[in-house]
């Protein structure tokens, strides 16, 4: 099950992500009415958010190993007990580091790490472990911060899921039992890599954390045949809201996977861990108990909690946590159950997992925090970002499951989302109009289901037709997917596959400058760091003065 398998290695630290704002905001796109104060930090589209010059960078900053775990269920943190333990992790060394991009302005949901690279290195600096990130986007976005978020700006966490590929073994890894283990154990030169990503700062507050989040680690085995950007596991929804408006899922999406041979179940609780900072600071005292339901449950998230009875729940055990920072950024969030009877193993081939708090009032009542799909369905598309240009033709993967086990023969329907409407320029909009997406519904063409075959494994199609500026001033198009299973899961909810449609554009036999004049122009509008301290993407007798001789047009 990827980076929830033994061996595994759990860091933890900051990252950095240098995003520029300027490119946030839809209106700025638009060359004709672009003003240079756009450029400039401030809140709102008259001005250029809380970051005008970022360079877009991602890198890991302050990361340590904090944790190993071997396949025998022993733990190890003290580097007394391994070379690993308390070394750095890193970006790259000797290469420009990684960067963090959106999609779109309409699609900021699924950032990007793109040439982003992980080493792990003694206190020397010699190398361990060094591997390149395959590009990946973020999902399970979903509330972190319960409170305190004020000082950093961001409530909100979500998950990278990924593999480590070109692995570089240092001489030093020879010294590490765990990491001749992990060498042994992984297949095709390819390490399952889980990033868990909180606490942002947006804010430019006095403790010097802007642009910085904390971050979670997680390292382990990959094996032949498993998606690249989630794990193949199983996973609990959160069913509580706690608000009326707008409301947020208590404990949302955990990732579980049960080892009946080694009598295990390991979860993940790193994404999904009420929190009161941006450090990961615990500040909950509540009694959590995991355990298997006795029936079906298929109630979706409500403000009014559900309760179970002692009779309706076989229960495997507490949730060993600790209040404040340390317990989330040593262990990664991830809580081990060892030694599982056979009657609770067996319970677990197909039967729902569940998060429960005791009642404060009545200790025979259990309320229902978390629980598994209907019948213990899941499916996910694997490449679920793509671009496409016209003519083009991408495949996105499917792997359909059900209790863990891959589902055959499963159908999904995959059906794209109506169109938004436009935004005309009025008191909430004074800039721009601002134009919908999902539109025109022709400018992709692709089947509106996908089987799977005998691994629970399926493909769909997405062909690009030619269209021509539906944003007007904003390249291309966004399109959304929605997938499901015909067993509709209110907790579940329903999945994502996110296009950018690239506009038809016909390459001139002998370009001029005035064919990308005004892809430039827009290129130097929101991206100021590289007009102010670089070059003038906007002229090109500066890019002419900077010795670029594809712009000697």
């Amino acid at each position: 099950m990827a980076y929830l398998n033994a061996p595994r290695l759990i860091f933890s630290g900051d990252f950095l992500s240098d995003v520029s704002t300027v490119n946030n905001d839809t209106a700025h796109y638009n060359n004709a009415t672009f003003q240079p104060n756009f450029q400039e930090f401030g809140k709102g589209s008259a001005n250029g958010w809380w970051n005008p010059e970022g360079g877009a960078v991602f890198d890991f900053q302050n990361c340590t190993v904090q944790q190993l775990a071997l396949p025998d269920g022993t733990i190890l943190s003290d580097s007394s007990e391994d070379i690993l333990i308390g070394r750095i992790v890193s970006g790259s060394e000797g290469r420009p580091t990684g960067k963090m991009v959106d999609l779109d302005p309409d699609a900021q949901m699924v950032s990007a790490l793109w040439c982003a690279q992980l080493r792990i290195c003694t206190p020397q600096n010699e190398l361990l472990l060094q591997g390149d990130i395959t590009t990946t986007s973020f999902r399970d976005i979903q509330l972190r911060q319960t409170s305190g978020a004020a000082v950093n700006g961001q409530a909100l966490g979500a998950s990278w899921t990924s593999v480590l590929t070109n692995l570089v073994w240092g001489e030093k890894a020879e010294n590490s039992a765990f990491l001749k283990i992990l060498k042994e154990t992984t297949q095709e030169d390819k390490l399952a890599l889980n990033l868990n990503a909180f606490g942002y700062y947006y804010n430019h507050a006095p403790d010097g954390r802007f642009s910085l989040g904390r971050i979670l680690g997680s390292i382990g085995p990959w094996f032949k045949g498993e998606p690249e950007t989630f794990a193949p596991c199983r996973r609990l929804y959160g069913v509580l809201n706690l608000k009326p408006k707008n409301p947020f899922v208590y404990f949302g999406n955990s990732n579980f996977q049960v080892d009946t041979a080694a009598k295990r179940l390991t979860i993940d609780f790193g994404n999904s861990f009420p929190i009161s900072d941006s450090l990961g600071t615990i500040n909950t005292t509540s009694t959590f108990i995991l355990g298997v339901a006795n029936n079906p449950l298929s109630n979706g998230a409500s403000l009014d909690i559900q309760y179970l009875n002692k009779s309706d729940f076989i229960e495997i055990g507490l949730l060993d946590y600790q209040a404040g920072p340390d317990w989330l950024n040593k262990t990664g969030g991830i809580v081990i159950f060892e030694n599982l009877p056979e009657a609770t193993l067996q319970a677990l081939e197909n039967r729902q997992l569940v998060l429960l708090s005791p009642s404060a009032t009545d200790p025979t009542q259990f309320g229902l925090l978390a629980r598994e799909s209907v019948d213990g369905y899941l499916v996910r598309a694997d490449n679920f970002v793509q671009r496409i240009d016209t003519g083009q033709t991408n495949i996105i993967n499917f792997y359909t499951y059900q209790w863990g086990k891959t589902l055959p023969n499963a159908t999904i329907s995959v059906s794209m989302e109506a169109p938004t409407p436009d935004t005309p320029v009025g008191p909430q909009n004074p800039i721009s109009e601002i134009y919908g997406n999902n539109f025109p519904q022709d400018g992709l063409s692709y089947c509106t289901s996908v089987t799977t075959d005998s691994d629970g494994f399926g493909q769909l199609s997405i062909t690009g037709n030619a269209i021509h500026s539906p944003r007007v001033y904003l390249d291309g198009q966004i399109y959304t997917f929605d997938y499901q299973l015909p067993t509709v899961d209110p907790a579940f909810g329903i999945e994502n596959i996110i296009v950018h449609l690239r506009d038809y554009y016909a390459v001139p036999e002998n370009p001029v400058w005035g064919d990308i004049s005004q892809t430039m122009i827009q290129y130097a509008n929101l991206y100021p760091i590289m007009s102010k301290y670089i070059v003038n993407l906007a002229n090109p007798e500066d890019l002419q003065l900077k010795k670029y001789p594809a712009f000697c047009l």
